[in-house]
């Protein structure tokens, strides 16, 4: 019984010995990785008393251990021996590796309710990534410049993220001061134009104690605040990041000036009417120069004429239009390289003294 038992298992091992020992499916990575020779019959392990004592396993396939001397090394091989038992169990162990990566490469396991391999599409798509993790808002510091005289106005960035959008875009526009500051903000507040309007008018006279029985330095921050309180902080600071976006040049004085606080740093704005710029003949001008804190361009345009800049690291940049018409609002569009959005649009309007 025990004789069966014995030759049993080494069947078992000899079997087990061989199909490590066979080459590799095609899939392997390269041909030496498919030609792992089997041993010969005079390298297998011999049980007979002949071979009684020190006894060798030699093996044809060259193993990453037998380089350690270095890879193009001229010294003979040493033949591994029975009793070096940890170097014959990590040649088993990369032997192993190689067969069970090729077997699995070959036939890759399966899920438990799959009958055959498939490829499933991923669950979250790359192209709606941007959708759900929006793009830093280089424009969004200036918050912190935002006041209502001396004092800040306690609006969150997301809140003043939402309105810079309209009001860059209403800034161009022609319409009463009042109207833009409800069009500002009217998307934050939905179906309160009435209320809205009202606040409106009484932010434009100055008198805000009677809207929220507070006075301006002890209203609390947006997020906590009544309905009231959050139409109030939203329409002033509508207000002054239009004021700030507008820059209004009367003829031959000094040149009008703003400053942005950017991701970057700041960004300083210099606008200026000229009736006669020294060009010959004289001719009308609207220049305007900045100081950037990082790689950027300038675009001013209106009607057909148009002027552009651009450098491509922080410094000075100007533009300048020839023959502006007197009370006519031209786009001043400033842009940051590298950075996926919106150029910040201010809007320069060259007035005659009167």
């Amino acid at each position: 019984m025990n004789n069966e038992t014995n030759r049993d298992a080494e069947a078992f091992e000899r079997h087990f010995l061989d199909w490590i020992l066979q080459a590799p499916i095609q899939n392997a990575s390269s041909e030496d990785q498919e030609n792992l020779s089997e041993p010969t019959p005079s390298e297998e392990w011999d049980d007979t008393e002949e071979n009684s004592g020190v006894e060798y396993w030699e093996w044809d396939e060259p193993d990453p251990i037998d380089y350690q001397a270095g890879e193009h090394s001229n010294a003979p091989a040493q033949p591994l021996t029975i009793g070096d038992i940890p170097t014959v169990q990590d040649r088993f162990q990369t032997l192993l590796k190689e067969r069970l990566r090729a077997e699995i490469e070959s036939n890759p396991p399966l899920f438990p309710w799959e009958t055959e391999l498939k490829s499933y599409d991923y669950d979250y798509p790359d192209d709606a990534v941007p959708q759900w993790v929006p793009p830093l808002h280089v424009w969004t510091p200036q918050l912190q410049n935002i006041r209502w005289g001396r004092l800040p106005i306690p609006i969150a960035q997301e809140v003043f993220a939402q309105l810079l959008e309209p009001c860059q875009e209403l800034v161009m526009s022609s319409v009463r001061e009042g109207l833009k500051l409800v069009r500002a903000v009217d998307s934050l507040f939905p179906g309160q134009s009435q209320e809205l309007n009202e606040l409106a008018g009484i932010v434009l006279l100055g008198a805000t104690r009677g809207i929220t029985g507070l006075e301006l330095e002890d209203l609390p921050n947006y997020e906590v605040a009544t309905t009231d309180q959050q139409m109030l902080m939203s329409l002033l600071a509508a207000r002054e990041i239009i004021d700030s976006l507008t820059l209004n040049c009367p003829v031959n004085q000094p040149p009008v000036s703003r400053q942005w606080l950017t991701a970057l740093g700041s960004l300083t704005l210099q606008a200026q009417y000229l009736s006669n710029r020294n060009t010959e003949p004289p001719r009308p001008c609207l220049r305007v120069e900045c100081e950037f804190p990082g790689a950027g361009s300038l675009e001013l345009k209106g009607g057909d004429a148009e002027a552009t800049a651009q450098r491509p690291n922080s410094g000075h940049l100007s533009v300048e239009l020839f023959d502006p018409q007197p009370d006519k609002t031209y786009a001043l569009e400033v842009r940051f390289q590298n950075f996926e959005t919106r150029p910040l649009m201010f809007a320069i309007r060259p007035i005659l003294a009167g």
